[in-house]
């Protein structure tokens, strides 16, 4: 006799086994999905006979997500995301959407204003939420579904998100926030090795581009000179502190607020700046959005917006 399986069904199954991996138990999986333990439990075990393998044993009071339950789950979460959010799109009011994005301050306050204004041209009535943060804390609301989508930068030294689909929006070119008149400015050909000479300002522990600048350092035999005199985990807050005399600073920065020349003047400030992507490289920015989920009619805009942008740039 063939067996015979109702999709939504099926759906509830890998809602389950996804709910037993992220949360570890099948108490706490049929209390997010509200439902009772013994239902989550045949949800898993009627994958288990569908797939003939093993997805979830005992180990003592607890339990165990085998390697085959993670790749299962793994997999099925885009396509039960993707399903999930069609009812979302499909009774969305295009005259009322709401979208909510995760992004930096710097982005927010120059890469992503020409994206806003064409939203706005295209759905007056449309509501864009920002939230600011710095980039691993963007991705990681997108990720946890609080936001619909992230603008956010991404090096290969953080992990990946297997969950995220990442389109390459804009590169921000490592520079040198110094005084103006200061001889690092001056100098035709800087070496990371004049940074040991000054004080320095440098980006937190937790901003996005820590970890490459200092293995970056760390390579060239700088690293354990530097007098490190503040950290700070936005970047951009940098300016202010340069600007009041406590050192240099390097950062990434946004190309919007680089002139053509060697060095520019930041806008009423003393500060002046100097593209150091030969020495350091450029910081990757990525419009970024969960995986399996389906646009809705403003998110749709706002991505060809922004990665329009990016192509005219």
């Amino acid at each position: 006799m063939s067996r015979h399986y109702f999709k939504e069904l099926r759906l509830q199954q890998f809602r389950g086994l996804i709910a037993v991996v992220e949360t570890g138990s099948f108490s706490r999986a049929a209390e997010k999905l509200h439902l009772t333990r013994a239902s989550v439990w045949q949800q898993v075990r009627a994958l288990e006979a569908e797939f003939g393998c093993c997805l979830v044993e005992p180990s003592g009071k607890h339990i165990k997500i085998t390697s085959e339950g993670q790749r299962l789950a793994l997999l099925a979460a885009p396509l039960v995301e993707g399903f999930d959010s069609i009812k979302e799109a499909f009774c969305a009011d295009t005259k009322a959407s709401i979208l909510s994005i995760a992004t930096t301050p710097s982005c927010l306050a120059y890469e992503l204003r020409g994206a806003v204004e064409t939203v706005r041209l295209l759905f007056p009535e449309a509501k864009l939420t920002f939230h600011d943060r710095n980039s691993p804390a963007a991705l990681e609301l997108l990720e946890k579904g609080e936001v619909d989508v992230a603008v956010a930068a991404r090096f290969a030294e953080w992990p990946e998100k297997p969950a995220l689909d990442y389109f390459l929006f804009q590169e921000h070119p490592f520079c040198l926030i110094a005084p103006e008149g200061h001889p690092l400015l001056q100098m035709k050909a800087p070496a990371l090795t004049d940074l040991a000479r000054y004080p320095v300002l440098l980006p937190g522990i937790g901003a996005n581009c820590r970890p490459r600048l200092e293995r970056i350092l760390r390579e060239a035999g700088v690293w354990g000179s530097l007098q490190i005199a503040l950290e700070c985990s936005f970047p951009a807050s940098l300016h202010e502190y340069v600007d009041a005399g406590l050192g240099i600073a390097v950062s990434p920065l946004p190309p919007a607020v680089l002139a053509s020349g060697s060095a520019t003047t930041l806008p009423g400030r003393r500060t002046r700046l100097r593209d150091l992507s030969p020495l350091l490289g450029n910081e990757p920015l990525f419009y970024v959005r969960r995986k399996g989920w389906v646009e809705t009619p403003i998110a749709s805009a706002f991505r060809s917006a922004v990665l329009k942008d990016r192509l005219s740039a």
